[in-house]
């Protein structure tokens, strides 16, 4: 048996973080701040419309203005989503059917449990260790089954010599393996496979690199005792994201500093200094921790694949209804077009015969998609949990280009739901439900506004036009308070956890989400990249950043220009060169992380300082 070293086996011993806790408190604050930022943030874009128009440039204003109405309207979802705190009551694990579900006259007896690995193309060393994390769930009840399958969809049974033998990995380790002869559907076609294939009353869906820790069953089926509750999402924790390295220590190695002094001073100025901690913006709590969190208060948290659990019935409910839907939606198209009633009933059978019962939708985006679905199901009103603890470890992207091919596939995906099958006109879901799925949704949508923000600086710098009349007392007046309380407001709903990166990469992501949005307008189909679990420096990155390296130089040059004409002063308002010059400091931070990201390497393990 095989026991590989891989790059993220030093990181082992990392430790989650414990969810914040609830604070009755702190929620009234940040509900009282939420409604005074709203309130000023209309007050400001009344003055805007009405007021701030710069005429002489009415293109420029017009475009300005309604990219901060567009992002204003991302202000107000969020102020919804993290409205309150409302975390589910624990309750001890389910022993018996009974305690989950109405037995309708069945005998009782212990639950089954299944456990799900998924993979496609993993090393299988890396699954492996996997397997052997779920082997060790424990359970409190020595009569509740609790059975680890192997979901392969590579096909790696060793009919193949070239690839990896998966089927004999999981023999070794004594759990089920499961493989189908196609991927139709993608992950979702493979979990399909395996519930067509298994009883158990509850599964947990794991991906390949989802290493579970003893205690997840013992601290999420309690919630199932909660007869509506069809899922519980548990967070996903990267315990290898990038390491903080001392600025003076990355000076040193890309100057290749020899000389021992030098080395001495450079630590004493800058070794205190910390760059590049999760360089990749991969840490996933403000999502979870926060975000997601917060929607149990809507019962609008929804799944997000891995590290979940799930109840069979709920999808299973899921799959028949659609198919009914089908056959009623077959037979009212055939009486629309004044078929007989043979000919109603022949197709309708053929129907029956060939139709597939699916529980989890075929789509790139499979988990949302499907979360939307049962909680819109008006008969059964599922709920859904986002659970605050940690349990389980995972695997984040180590390359920039697999980053960005794992975020394409979220962004398009949502995108693509939100032009097919939009939940705010979804039937069956609450309006805190379609509130929080459209905030999901419309955060896609940031880089039409994101991108005005960014070029216009630039457009003044080379135009010398204001889109306000003036940088006045007036916008000052208006503009300052709300972004004041905004902060404050953002910082009371995030409470503990820090934004830094994710804020960078809300910016710095503007391309590649333009060029996902663009993609699903034009009716391409989403495809389902599978993220890469190695260590894998990409020399693919260049093209990702060139958009940033252009708005940085224009930047650049825009502001020499500008100095030059107050110097020899011809410039109409320093004031305005002031403003933009300060904005621009920003932009510059958030680029710059992407490019940063695109050049990294870890630094060599070897001592800088002798």
């Amino acid at each position: 048996m095989s026991q590989k070293e891989f790059y993220f086996s030093k990181f082992d011993d990392r430790l989650p973080y414990k969810p914040i806790p609830e604070n009755k408190y702190r929620t009234l604050l940040f509900q009282f701040s939420g409604i005074v930022t709203i309130a000023l943030g209309i007050a400001y874009l009344n003055w805007r419309w009405k007021f701030s128009f710069n005429y002489d440039v009415l293109w420029f204003s017009l475009l300005l203005v309604t990219a901060e109405t567009l992002s204003f309207i991302s202000t107000v979802l969020l102020v919804v989503n993290f409205w309150a705190n409302k975390d589910p009551e624990k309750k001890p694990p389910v022993h018996f059917l009974s305690e989950i579900e109405d037995l309708e006259g069945r005998p009782d007896r212990p639950v089954k449990i299944d456990v799900f690995i998924a993979t496609y193309n993993e090393e299988v060393e890396l699954v492996r260790l996997s397997i052997i994390d779920a082997k060790k769930i424990k359970y409190p009840y020595a009569d509740v089954e609790v059975k680890v399958y192997v979901l392969d969809d590579g096909r790696r049974d060793g009919r193949n010599p070239a690839k990896e033998n998966m089927k004999q990995v999981a023999e070794e380790e004594g759990v089920n393996y499961l493989i189908r002869e196609h991927n139709e559907g993608y992950k979702a076609g493979n979990l399909k496979n395996a519930l067509e294939h298994t009883d158990g009353d509850l599964f947990v869906i794991l991906d390949a690199d989802t290493r579970a820790f003893p205690e997840f069953l013992v601290n999420t089926t309690g919630y199932f005792k909660r007869k509506k509750v069809a899922w519980v999402q548990t967070p996903q924790w990267f315990y290898d994201t990038t390491e903080a390295e001392k600025l003076s220590d990355v000076i040193i190695t890309k100057l290749n500093v020899s000389n021992k002094n030098l080395k001495k001073i450079i630590a004493f100025i800058f070794g205190k200094v910390m760059v590049n901690e999760d360089i990749y913006g991969n840490d996933p709590r403000l999502f979870y921790d926060a975000i997601l969190r917060k929607r149990n208060y809507h019962n609008a948290a929804f799944c997000c694949g891995a590290a979940s659990i799930h109840r069979r019935e709920a999808i299973m409910s899921l799959a028949v209804k659609d198919f009914s839907d089908e056959i009623q939606k077959l037979q009212e198209d055939l009486k629309s077009q004044h078929k007989s009633k043979t000919e109603i009933r022949k197709q309708t059978n053929e129907l029956i015969l060939h139709q597939e019962v699916i529980p989890f939708k075929f789509h790139a985006s499979e988990d949302i998609y499907t979360s939307i679905m049962l909680h819109a199901d008006k008969e059964n009103r599922w709920e859904s949990i986002q659970h605050a603890d940690i349990e389980c470890k995972m695997l984040s992207t180590q390359d920039l280009d697999s980053w960005i091919k794992q975020h394409k596939r979220y962004a398009e995906g949502s995108l693509d739901i939100a032009l097919k099958d939009n939940p705010i006109f979804k039937n069956g879901l609450t309006l805190g439900q379609k509130i929080c799925y459209f905030n999901t949704i419309w955060s896609y949508f940031a880089p039409l506004w994101i991108l005005v923000f960014l070029i216009s600086p630039i457009i003044f710098f080379f135009t010398l036009s204001l889109p306000v009349r003036a940088y006045s007392f007036d916008f000052f007046k208006y503009f300052l308070p709300f972004q004041i309380m905004n902060t404050l407001t953002m910082t009371l709903g995030c409470w503990g956890i820090s934004t830094k990166r994710g804020d960078q990469y809300y910016i710095s992501s503007f391309w590649f989400m333009l060029m996902s949005l663009l993609s699903v307008i034009r009716g391409k189909k989403v495809e389902f990249n599978v993220t890469r679990k190695d260590l894998q420096l990409s020399n693919n990155n260049l093209k990702h950043v060139i958009p940033h390296i252009v708005i940085i130089a224009l930047i650049l040059i825009g502001i020499l220009y500008n100095i030059f004409l107050i110097s020899i002063g011809h410039h109409p308002t320093p004031s305005g060169f002031a403003a933009n010059a300060f904005w621009c400091i920003f932009n510059i931070i958030s680029l710059s992380i992407m490019i940063r990201a695109a050049y990294w390497k870890p630094l060599n393990n070897k001592p800088v300082i002798d």
